[in-house]
């Protein structure tokens, strides 16, 4: 409802007081004003009433709540009523206090000499609107200050009446001439004053307090020319300072004031463009469709010095022009970027009328200094403190409140006052406690003890704000993802510093996971609206007390200094290899490999880059390890020297395996290598359930194969599955440790087996060497417990090859090859005894010794394999009987004969060797009672 204005009488109570008979008048002055002023406003009552005069009276000073009954009605006049007299002028609460805070509302003053004073318009007072201290005479009737000064003020000594007459109607023809206020009804919506998270502006100029002493620090030194830098802790409320305080006060000063407002970025040049552009007045219409703020960029690219003469030539001048968030020039333009911005910096600084403020955070001047290169950089420097007093909290916890006519407790603000001071860089906090404390208050009784209460205080305002959004999140797995695509877009780390990152709204919104995320975001005001196209993180406070976002960023800058290592390690290992095409000498040449990553190093990096990228990874079927995965999804995109630095290791490893130039001593020492750096390949370890992860390589062709009896008998072979691998130590220990397993003689899996107490020795049991020592009862028992594991059908069952079954893979099916490879011998395509190692080595080394379009691995030499069917009756695969039992492929200790694929062994069924190992095969179970020969002739045992 409309309320008509309120007026303040200020004066000294010492001129109540004053028993001078020398002064006509000199007793009750401020009385008798009252009096009289009572009296005019007696016949306009829709002007002004008794009730809203408030008058310091002389008794309130003896209670507690005259302090607190001043500050309340300064803030809430319309106009002030300054009585001057000798003892007003040095009364530090009547010149200090009251006359500044209504001038810095753009209150209006009406000034009544009670006493003469020859010097009374020399005293000095702040003027926050103006950013300086100024002359007492420079203020009149309109509370506007005049350039010339010296205003004459109304004098009672004169002539009383006359003087009271035209005093009090100055006082209502002021009422007839400005609309009364407006109070909203019970429930109405009153905009909220306090910011939150994100700066003030100009147009909340109204509600910015505190910062009285600081506005016309940086108004006098942009007075000296050249440029300001507004230098500070994160929180500090540099940008407020300069949007709703600078910029205001230079507003007073400079009427028509043009103000300009930027951020750089990715392109700073283009920022300011844009800016400029939108300042700029609007162009006729042309023949050809063009793009005004690409017209500037270039020019500014092209003579920065000219092109900011000619388009602020065409703005109202003088010209503030605020660079906010100048850190960000060092986080998110690149080095180019930086360098194209510093001749339009060095334009700006240096042109006629143009006023130029940065604002930078604390830990970024080193990088300022460093880019800026100018002689005198400390000179132009503004250091901004925190708030930390009570009486400066006090106010701008208030005094916002009070504007928009919501009562605060006192209570409250003692309680926030208390809670600030405890705190370091507190102010983003308490804003945003004040905002959400504004939105819940009582409609009747405005923000209330209970109110704070509810809210949970300053310290966890931001966790609070944030939690329904943790909800959100929690709530759907797939969200999890999208968070973290969503922050990657809004932040990054600089040397372990949280920044924050604008982000186009377009993009975000094009995945509806991210899209709601950031709609929950920005209703609990963590997010800000930069413009219409862009948005941003409301304030660095957010880092630190969101700890969803905390642990992000402290797990994105590992990733981030993971990249940087990369990058320069790659650039030292490149130039090392660039030396060695150059310099015969064997050291220089060692140079690059000893600067190489292993895969320790190599895996985090490409993982920290997939992650960096927001790449998914891509799978390679012949690897477990997710660190090849990511590789596969980055190698096309990663640029030299980094791309061929961070080639995995173990897949260069393998790549020296295809080759039969690579010794044998070097193939052993890569199986060591990959064996310790956890065997990524696929088939050689375990799975996800700690299951022997068996690669199975389908045999679809089906045929007829001889073997090497007396005499020799023929073997029908259907399609089956065998393993590319032997079943490795890795896979045997699984066994071995299982409760199901070899330690428990009852488990199924030993029905119809022999059971020795121990197990075989572990000889040479480095995970991705093949398991020895097995007899052909441990082997049977492993194919029936994994059978049992992996939950498999009848006909799916896990078990030993039937000779016929191996050798038809390993004379490469209908082709009868006499080697996996081909016919002739060639010891560099398998470890036997000619390989000179003397002893087993990892499984798989030899990728060229395999059959033709099958990738079966180490058929011939390294291990014998055991077979499910009898040695001197093949037909024979029954578990009974101690019958030795055959053995296929030759080992690490066998010349090449014995390494053939038609080349047989045997041994009886409880024996252990340590050239002894097995493979497993699924598939086309094997009926003992329905094999036999298809030859005629009987076969020796």
């Amino acid at each position: 409802m409309p309320t008509r204005c309120k007026v303040f009488i200020s004066y000294s109570h010492e001129d109540e007081k004053l028993k001078d008979s020398k002064v006509k008048m000199g007793a009750g002055y401020p009385q008798t004003f009252l009096s009289r002023l009572r009296a005019a406003i007696a016949g306009h009552p829709e002007l002004l009433t008794p009730d809203e005069i408030f008058f310091d009276d002389s008794r309130l000073a003896t209670e507690p709540t005259w302090r607190p009954a001043i500050e309340n009605a300064l803030t809430e006049c319309d106009l002030l009523i300054l009585l001057v007299s000798p003892h007003s002028v040095v009364s530090d609460f009547c010149m200090k206090e009251e006359l500044p805070r209504a001038v810095g509302r753009n209150v209006p003053v009406i000034t009544v000499l009670l006493r003469p004073s020859a010097d009374w318009h020399l005293v000095k007072v702040r003027n926050p609107a103006r950013g300086k201290e100024v002359g007492l005479g420079e203020f009149h009737a309109g509370g506007v200050p005049k350039e010339s000064g010296n205003a004459k003020p109304i004098s009672t000594w004169e002539n009383e009446e006359d003087a009271w007459a035209r005093a009090c109607q100055a006082i209502l023809d002021f009422m007839k001439t400005h609309p009364p206020r407006v109070t909203p009804a019970r429930g109405a919506c009153i905009p909220n004053p306090y910011p939150g998270l994100v700066a003030f502006t100009p147009a909340s100029q109204r509600f910015f307090f505190s910062r009285d002493e600081d506005i016309p620090r940086v108004v006098e030194r942009l007075a000296d020319g050249q440029f300001v830098c507004v230098i500070g802790a994160s929180g500090t409320g540099k940008s407020s300072l300069i949007a709703a305080g600078v910029g205001p006060a230079l507003g007073w000063q400079h009427p028509g004031l043009s103000y300009l407002r930027f951020t750089p970025k990715r392109d700073p040049v283009a920022q300011f463009s844009e800016a400029l552009d939108r300042l700029l007045p609007e162009e006729r219409l042309t023949s050809y469709e063009a793009d005004r703020r690409t017209d500037i960029a270039e020019a500014m690219v092209g003579d920065a010095a000219a092109a900011v003469g000619k388009y602020l030539e065409q703005l109202p001048r003088p010209v503030l022009v605020f660079v906010d968030q100048f850190e960000e020039l060092f986080t998110q333009t690149a080095e180019k970027g930086r360098a194209g911005f510093k001749p339009v910096f060095d334009a700006l600084a240096a042109a006629e009328r143009v006023m130029l403020v940065l604002t930078l955070r604390s830990e970024f001047y080193a990088r300022l200094a460093e880019w800026l290169r100018h002689p005198a950089l400390e000179t132009r420097l503004v250091n901004l403190e925190p708030i930390r007093d009570t009486d400066r909290l006090a106010e701008l916890i208030r005094r916002p409140a009070v504007e928009s006519g919501v009562a605060i407790d006192a209570a409250v603000v003692d309680d926030l006052v208390r809670q600030a001071g405890a705190m370091t860089n507190s102010l983003p906090l308490l804003a945003l406690t004040l905002r959400r404390l504004f939105d819940r208050r009582d409609l009747g009784r405005g923000i209330t003890q209970a109110t704070l209460t509810e809210t949970g205080g300053i310290a966890r305002s931001i966790a609070t704000a944030a939690e329904p959004v943790d909800m959100a999140i929690d709530a759907k797995a797939s969200r999890a993802t999208a968070c973290f695509r969503l922050f990657a877009a809004l932040a990054t780390v600089v040397e372990g510093v949280a920044i924050r990152r604008s982000a186009e709204v377009a993009s975000l919104r094009a995945d509806p996971e991210i899209a709601s995320l950031v709609d929950a975001i920005r209703s609990q005001g963590l997010l800000a609206d930069l413009d219409e196209a862009h948005v941003a993180i409301a304030h660095e406070a957010v880092f630190s007390h969101w700890p969803r976002l905390t642990d992000w960023c402290l797990h994105y800058g590992v990733k981030l200094d993971l990249r940087r290592q990369a990058e320069l390690a790659a650039r030292d290992w490149h130039k090392a290899v660039g030396a060695e095409r150059t310099d015969a000498q064997s050291v220089r040449r060692r140079a690059s490999d000893a600067l190489r990553w292993g895969w320790d190093r190599q895996k985090p990096a490409i993982e920290a880059l997939l992650e960096l990228r927001q790449f998914q990874p891509k799978v390679d079927a012949d690897y477990t390890d997710p660190g090849i995965h990511a590789w596969r999804a980055l190698e096309g995109e990663l640029g030299e020297p980094l791309c061929s630095f961070l080639y995995p290791e173990p897949l260069r490893l393998i790549e020296e395996l295809s080759s039969d130039a690579t010794p044998h001593a070097r193939r052993e020492d890569i199986g060591r290598r990959l064996d310790a750096m956890g065997d990524p390949r696929h088939g050689v370890g375990l799975d996800d359930r700690g299951l022997p992860d068996i690669v199975w390589e389908r045999i679809a062709e089906a045929g007829e194969i001889t073997l090497e009896t007396k005499p020799t008998r023929k073997f029908s072979v259907a399609p089956f599955w065998i393993a590319r691998y032997p079943v490795t130590w890795a896979q045997y220990k699984a066994f071995l440790t299982a409760d199901d397993g070899y330690k428990n003689p009852r488990a199924p899996c030993w029905k119809g087996l022999t059971r020795a107490d121990e197990p075989g020795e572990r000889k040479w049991d480095f995970d991705n060497h093949p398991v020895i020592h097995v007899s052909w009862h441990d082997a049977m028992a492993f194919c029936a417990w994994l059978s049992t594991r992996l939950g498999l059908a009848l006909d799916e069952q896990v078990r030993l090859p039937t000779e016929w079954e191996w050798q038809w893979v390993a004379q490469s099916r209908a082709a009868g090859q006499a080697y996996p490879w081909g016919d002739d011998w060639n010891s560099a395509r398998t470890n036997s005894y000619d390989a000179g190692v003397g002893r087993t080595v990892a499984v798989g080394l030899y990728p060229l010794g395999v059959p033709e379009d099958a990738k079966v691995m180490d058929l011939a030499g390294n291990v014998w394999e055991r077979c499910l069917n009898e040695r001197s009756f093949p037909q024979d695969v029954a578990l009974k009987g101690n019958a030795s039992r055959a053995f296929r492929g030759g080992s690490w200790f066998n010349p090449p004969v014995l390494c053939r694929a038609a080349a047989r062994g045997g041994s009886r069924p409880g024996n252990r060797y340590e050239v002894i190992g097995f493979r497993v095969c699924r598939g086309s179970p094997i009926d003992p009672r329905g094999a036999g020969s298809l030859g005629t002739d009987a076969p020796d045992r």
